[in-house]
């Protein structure tokens, strides 16, 4: 008895969707092309009603924010690197204790030139006040 488990799956797929919500995720590659043609989400659902679909507005909406929060969510599952990119990310990964900084964001900040008043505190009051490093002996 042979059984034909290719033919049965490709039969499923052919079929239209049993949910309106993978309706929607089949018809998202459609969707984002006329919104990047620069239609309006509303006249796409207005032409798909016109087709039969049955789903208000909001349930179109939301639908499609959630297909596309699913494409993006189960874009980085599929994909495998290459040896050679894997090879970079473990050389990247490891790093000496010397090299790493802890504070090596907060020296970038410090280096920006960012609006408003800043302390930099001086060490010496000479060099505060009159911009010189030379001791002068009230001080000591």
């Amino acid at each position: 008895m042979a059984k034909n488990y290719q033919g049965c799956l490709d039969k499923l797929a052919a079929a239209a969707p049993e949910t309106q919500s993978a309706l929607i995720r089949s018809l998202l590659p459609g969707i984002e092309a006329a919104l990047n043609s620069g239609q309006r989400l509303k006249a796409i659902w207005k032409a798909l009603r016109k087709e039969g679909l049955q789903i208000t507005y909001r349930g179109f909406h939301l639908a499609i924010s959630r297909a596309r929060k699913k494409q993006t969510a189960s874009s980085g599952w599929g994909k495998e690197c290459t040896p050679s990119q894997a090879q970079g990310l473990r050389e990247a990964e490891v790093k000496p204790v010397e090299e790493c900084d802890p504070l090596a964001n907060l020296k970038l900040l410090d280096k920006e030139n960012r609006p408003g008043f800043h302390w930099r505190a001086s060490r010496d009051l000479n060099a505060l006040v009159y911009g010189t490093d030379v001791p002068t002996d009230k001080n000591k």
